[in-house]
């Protein structure tokens, strides 16, 4: 795929060369037919000319070809004058420019119109041909410079958004690519509770029998005046209080692994939505404690991973988001540590920021190396280990969120990032993701 500015670039020029070769159309308002025939005697090698006799035909011919470039008209004609027909062309197209040819000295019209800026020039007459063409040219040359920079802003504008998909496409890849290293471990982890609930319904199978004959026994005699000492000899013979012992440890493991297991599948959820529109009060603690929960069993017997977490305000974030970026840097110290080392996650808060440091004591990042971490693409890990997205994804999320990434390292010790979040002063703000705009 080619680089971005290549295709702005290529874009542009092709764009503006489809205007230079575009020969310039020109409309010409006069009440004289001799003055028209005139006007296209002298322009009509260079330009496309359309010819009114009248403000209002001009109008009409403005109305059905917007891509008229310069208006010419006369002042003195009746009726319509021609700043009266220049001011009304402003409503029909505002962007060509406006020429106005009087042969009278009351300008005080022309006056005003030039200064609100609807008449670009004025040409007394009787005129010169070469002094008609050579302000026709200045005309069009300045229209057709206008037009250029519209059309740069507009390519402009078009990159932007180009770069902006790309970038999203980009960080949902990347989310993606980290769900799928992840969800071996994760599979781990689901299999443990759902073994967990397998065992404890056989269990319900090979006890369940005996209570339900114990109870149905018990519903036959119960008209017989059976004795407390029949009864009891019949609870033993079935061995129901172990039974029902049985029953509710089970029951106890089916509850806590069917919560354990929705956790899990809570945690991976809102790690991997790509739905996030709003910023939210987010709580920065709960997306810790979700990251860890997600990178636990990759790192399982190998990475110790501390928790000092205080007692923060929220921020106005993107959970989803929020969550990648501390994944990534989570995940890149537990490999930086490996295979044994420490990682310690703090959260506080700083006057207006809450602070997330992550550090680690391991390999550290060599200088050279330091200031290019957050560039896309960079990456000094194996093929298998990273896609060189992951920091420069985190970097953009915390940017995106009016943050700042923070790396300290030295090689052999160890590296801290720290992540600082402006706080929500208004936990009932809400930010539309598209425009930045409170709602």
């Amino acid at each position: 795929m080619a680089p971005v500015q290549d295709i702005f670039s290529e874009n542009l020029e092709k764009s503006l060369q489809q205007l230079r070769e575009k020969r310039p159309r020109i409309l010409a308002v006069d009440d004289e037919q001799a003055m028209l025939n005139v006007h296209e005697r002298i322009l009509s090698d260079e330009y496309e000319i359309h010819t009114a006799i009248s403000g209002a035909q001009g109008l009409e011919i403005l109305e059905q070809n917007p891509d008229i470039e310069l208006i010419l008209s006369d002042q003195r004609m009746p009726v319509m004058s021609g700043t009266e027909f220049l001011n009304r062309s402003m409503a029909v197209n505002p962007n060509c420019v406006r020429i106005i040819l009087t042969g009278y000295t009351d300008i005080k019209d022309l006056v005003d119109s030039i200064n609100s800026g609807r008449v670009f020039q004025y040409i007394t007459k009787p005129f010169e041909p070469d002094e008609l063409r050579m302000n026709i040219r200045r005309g069009i040359d300045f229209f057709r410079k206008g037009r250029e920079l519209q059309i740069a802003y507009e390519e402009i504008q078009r990159a932007y958004r180009h770069l902006r998909d790309t970038q999203d496409q980009l960080i949902r890849s990347e989310k993606m690519s980290m769900l799928g290293r992840l969800m071996s471990n994760v599979a781990h982890e689901i299999r443990n509770p759902i073994s967990n609930i397998n065992n404890a319904v056989k269990l319900f199978g090979m006890d369940w029998p005996q209570l339900k004959e114990f109870l149905a026994q018990l519903h036959k005699i119960s008209d017989g005046g059976l004795s407390p000492e029949q009864v009891k000899r019949m609870m033993d013979e079935l061995n129901i209080d172990s039974t029902v012992t049985d029953l509710d440890a089970a029951m106890g493991i089916i509850a806590n692994s069917c919560e354990l297991a929705s956790e899990i599948v809570e945690d991976l959820r809102g790690f991997s939505r790509l739905d996030d529109k709003q910023f939210v009060d987010t709580d920065v603690n709960h997306q810790i404690n979700r990251a860890l929960k997600l990178l636990k069993s990759k790192f399982k017997h190998q990475v110790e991973f501390i928790k000092e977490l205080g007692d923060v305000p929220p921020i106005l974030g993107l959970p989803g988001p929020v969550a990648q970026a501390l994944i990534n840097i989570i995940n890149n110290a537990g490999q930086a540590v490996l295979p044994q080392g420490n990682v310690l996650i703090r959260s506080y808060r700083n006057r207006q920021t809450v602070n997330i440091e992550i550090i680690d004591n391991g390999t550290g990042i060599a200088p050279d190396h330091l200031e290019k971490i957050f560039e896309y693409g960079f990456t000094t890990k194996k093929e298998n280990e990273g896609t060189g997205l992951g920091l420069a994804i985190s970097y953009d999320i915390v940017k995106k969120h009016n943050g700042e990434i923070q790396v300290e390292s030295e090689l052999g010790k160890g590296t801290t990032f720290r992540l600082l979040f402006p706080i929500n002063k208004n936990s009932d703000d809400v930010i539309d993701v598209q425009t930045g705009s409170l709602r």
